[in-house]
């Protein structure tokens, strides 16, 4: 297959792309690579690169691809909370925009890096798919919006997925140390010391970068009745 990773520079996309191009399929990346000077060991495997951001994006630059991966976003709760309107931007609209894009250029499936904050406060019980949304930061709630906009662009050639991540952790040729466990590691690491910025009852879902990039590749790949307008928690 021919696969367009949106932020394919970034956290996941950089585990995500060798993935992909392991199992045969031909990858474009489209990335404003604002981590440019961030590499954390070797640099990331090249493929062809769109270099821009997202919000920019033409319905020329989806043409011809057989799946769009869309990871490309404005991460964590900090950058959310410090300008809410751009997260919005970003991740729910300009999502939305790629989507609708993708389904004008003729691309047959779309997947979207969705997020367990979508879920927000959900109480103590494990949760499935069938959860009610509850976000409770703009970043979830950006998610959901994206999520809604996109599942009404579905139809017999649109097949839309989406993968609810919990929160990611590992090492990557973009490494992020704001991640909770990834950031445990740090200080236990750098210090001999585990530095928890909580009361310590706190739990959260936690998954491997690798994990959630294996799941994109199954899902890409698996039978479009088994993931038409479906969505997936993944952790």
């Amino acid at each position: 297959m021919r696969v367009l990773v949106t932020g394919h520079l970034g956290y996941i996309g950089t585990v995500l792309v060798p993935m992909l191009l392991a199992e045969g399929h031909a990858v474009v990346g489209m990335d404003s690579d604002l981590y440019a000077a961030s590499n954390f060991g070797p640099a990331p495997v090249a493929v062809p690169t769109i270099t821009k951001d997202v919000r920019d994006a033409v319905r020329d630059d989806l043409e011809g691809f057989d799946a769009v991966l869309h990871h490309a976003a404005l991460l964590n709760n900090p950058l959310g909370n410090l300008d809410a309107q751009l997260t919005y931007e970003i991740n729910h609209l300009a999502s939305a925009t790629l989507a609708r894009l993708a389904k004008q250029a003729g691309v047959p499936r779309f997947l979207f890096s969705s997020s367990c904050s979508t879920y927000g406060a959900a109480g103590d019980e494990p949760i499935d798919e069938t959860a009610s949304f509850n976000p409770v930061t703009p970043y979830g709630h950006s998610k959901v919006l994206a999520e809604r906009d996109i599942a009404l662009l579905t139809d017999d050639n649109f097949t839309p997925t989406f993968l609810r991540n919990a929160t990611a952790y590992g090492v990557s040729p973009r490494l992020r140390f704001d991640l909770v466990l990834n950031n445990l590691v740090a200080w236990a690491y750098t210090t001999g010391r585990i530095y928890l910025k909580s009361d310590g009852t706190p739990c959260r879902p936690i998954v491997h970068i690798e994990d959630i990039s294996r799941a994109f590749v199954a899902l890409m790949q698996a039978p479009r009745e088994l993931v038409y307008n479906e969505a997936f928690n993944v952790g």
